[in-house]
C-alpha cells in the first residue's frame, strides 16, 4: 500500500502515483493458469464414475406428423407444377403477344396498299388507261318507279271447292292467330 504519510485521505490518486501491489499475484496467476485448470480437470475426470449409456428404444413416427409431412410434400409438388405452368403460359403470352404485333404491323400495310387501289386518282387514270370515258347526256336514261307496289301470285291447277273453303277458313284462323300475338 501506499504510504499514508503522504496521501490525503479521502483524494483519488490518478496516474503512475498509484502502486499496485496486487500485480505480481495476477502475473503469477496469469502463467500458471493453465496448469490449474489442467489439474482441476484431472480431478474432475478421475472423481466422475463411468456410466454406459443406454440406447434409446426406437420411436415410431406419429400417423399424424406423417400425413402432415404427406401434405407438406403435395403442397410443395403442386407448387413446383404451378411454377412450371405459369412458367410455359407466360412464354406463351410474349409468343402472342409477339404475333400480334406482327399481324398489327401486316395490317397497317395492307390498310395503306388497299387505299392506295382505291385512290380516286389512281382509278381515273386506269380507267383512261383502258379506254373508258364519261357517258355523255345522250347514254343516260332515267327509269320512272312512282307506282304502286302490288304483287299477284297465281296457283296453277285447278282447286275444288271444298279445297277452296278449307283454304279460306284456314287464312282466316292464321289472321285471327297472328292478330293476338
Amino acid at each position: 500500500m501506499a504510504d499514508p504519510r503522504k496521501r490525503k485521505p479521502n483524494m483519488p490518486v490518478y496516474g503512475n502515483l498509484a502502486y499496485d501491489l496486487d500485480t505480481l499475484v495476477r502475473e503469477h496467476n496469469l502463467e500458471h493458469a493453465g496448469e490449474i485448470h489442467e489439474e482441476q480437470r484431472r480431478r474432475q475426470v478421475q472423481q466422475q464414475p463411468r456410466t454406459r449409456s443406454v440406447p434409446q428404444p426406437k420411436t415410431k413416427a406419429s400417423p399424424l406428423l406423417i400425413g402432415a409431412v404427406a401434405v407438406l410434400a403435395a403442397m410443395v409438388v403442386g407448387l413446383m407444377i404451378g411454377y412450371a405452368q405459369l412458367t410455359e403460359t407466360s412464354e406463351a403470352v410474349m409468343t402472342l403477344r409477339n404475333d400480334l404485333s406482327q399481324a398489327q404491323d401486316t395490317h397497317v400495310a395492307l390498310v395503306t396498299k388497299y387505299e392506295q387501289t382505291f385512290d380516286l386518282a389512281t382509278v381515273k387514270e386506269r380507267a383512261e388507261a383502258a379506254g373508258m370515258s364519261k357517258p355523255t347526256s345522250g347514254q343516260i336514261e332515267y327509269i320512272d318507279i312512282s307506282g304502286s307496289d302490288a304483287v299477284v301470285i297465281h296457283q296453277s291447277g285447278a282447286e275444288g271447292f271444298f279445297a277452296q273453303a278449307f283454304g279460306t277458313v284456314k287464312e282466316g284462323i292464321e289472321a285471327v292467330v297472328e292478330y293476338f300475338r
